[in-house]
């Protein structure tokens, strides 16, 4: 007798599978720039969406940034793609006043952003600009 019974009845056997681990989620950390607004169209637009979106609020952004942040989490909630804004709430502070905006931790702490010292950590426009930006440095 074979230790596979089935084969001796001329059965086929069904193939096992085995789900290690279901895939984990897809966040993306929507910085509400060019290259992170072309990176969450082209991804839905290919039937990819993220499971997640995340954008922080540093608390002191243009109206005009406010304003295209509202569109498009409308345009979001529009193809079912969660969005969810975080800030930063302080909890325990060491220095006073407590602040809730980049403002005004520079103003508490009395730092200087990077940008003032030539340095620029946001989508400087098309590529070609912002190879030739960071070749320059």
């Amino acid at each position: 007798m074979s230790a596979f019974p089935h084969a001796e009845a001329g059965m086929a056997r069904s193939p096992d599978y085995i789900l290690v681990s279901a895939p984990p989620p897809v966040v993306l950390a929507y910085g509400i720039g060019v290259d992170s607004t072309a990176l969450l169209v082209e991804l839905e637009a290919r039937g990819e969406a993220p499971d997640l979106v995340l954008s922080a609020d540093p608390g002191a952004e243009k109206p005009e940034t406010y304003a295209y942040q509202e569109m498009m989490a409308a345009w979001m909630a529009a193809r079912g793609i969660p969005y969810e804004i975080v800030r930063y709430v302080p909890r325990r502070f060491k220095h006073w006043p407590p602040y809730y905006s980049i403002l005004a931790n520079v103003l508490t702490n009395a730092t200087l952003p990077s940008i003032s010292l030539g340095r620029h950590s946001c989508s400087l426009g098309p590529a070609s600009e912002t190879v030739s930006f960071a070749r320059d440095e």
